[in-house]
């Protein structure tokens, strides 16, 4: 197992303000080296913890070893995670132990977050919320509803992030613009932060800068960087 970072961009500043730790299994079996892949079999098995204890060390670590040009880390979970009682202590006392102060963090979660509903999991966020971590709903899609918007008021989120089935035809395709920019109206209500990923094509990132989408995450900005490419990435005075 190991973490890559992919840089995640301000278009108006062409600047890296945040990175995403991506946890990759690159020795495993087919079907187990990708995140769709081994997460699911974490889960079934009983190894999410576990697997998430080793996330937070390892990438809070090497963020402390960045020191001042390191930007803000985001850190993908579970909405399995989140039923830890335990797990906003964990990620604190991890960030305390290695001098990150839980501001320059994000937690990301995907639009499943929206059907969890018990008590440890809304508590979870909650600490986190206190404690100045920010939460990202990653991945939002074609499912993304009037309803679905309404239920973000119950979860501190600040941050909406796009996937690439919502963005990857925005230039062509009148149906998707509409949807983005409806999405993007709705987060404007709600004072969200907006940001897109997957974006492999140059001419998305000024297509969803305009819509009001303006940190921006893919291979038409950055790949996914080993830990010492990454370190030299954001040491070049504008990488992005």
């Amino acid at each position: 197992m190991l973490l890559n970072y992919q840089p995640i961009v301000d278009v108006r500043t062409r600047k890296v303000v945040k990175a995403e730790a991506l946890a990759r299994f690159p020795d495993s079996p087919s079907g187990l080296n990708t995140p769709e892949g081994f997460i699911p079999y974490a889960e079934q098995n009983g190894l999410m913890k576990s697997l998430t204890s080793w996330l937070f060390s390892t990438a809070f670590e090497f963020w402390a070893s960045l020191g001042a040009a390191a930007p803000e880390l985001s850190l993908n979970l579970s909405v399995h995670n989140l039923r830890e009682p335990d797990l906003a202590e964990r990620l604190l006392e991890t960030a305390r132990a290695n001098g990150i102060s839980p501001t320059r963090l994000w937690v990301e979660v995907g639009e499943g977050i929206f059907d969890v509903h018990d008590a440890t999991s809304h508590q979870q966020l909650t600490a986190l919320s206190n404690a100045g971590v920010r939460l990202c709903v990653d991945g939002l899609g074609p499912g993304l509803s009037p309803v679905t918007h309404l239920q973000l008021g119950d979860i501190p989120v600040r941050e909406i992030k796009l996937d690439r089935h919502m963005t990857s035809e925005i230039d062509t395709d009148a149906a998707q613009r509409a949807r983005v920019s409806g999405i993007a109206d709705i987060a404007r209500h709600l004072a969200l932060d907006m940001a897109a990923k997957g974006i492999e094509r140059g001419i998305l990132i000024d297509q969803l800068a305009r819509a009001g989408f303006v940190r921006l995450q893919g291979m038409a900005i950055a790949p996914p960087m080993d830990a010492e490419t990454f370190r030299a990435y954001i040491r070049k005075p504008v990488p992005a």
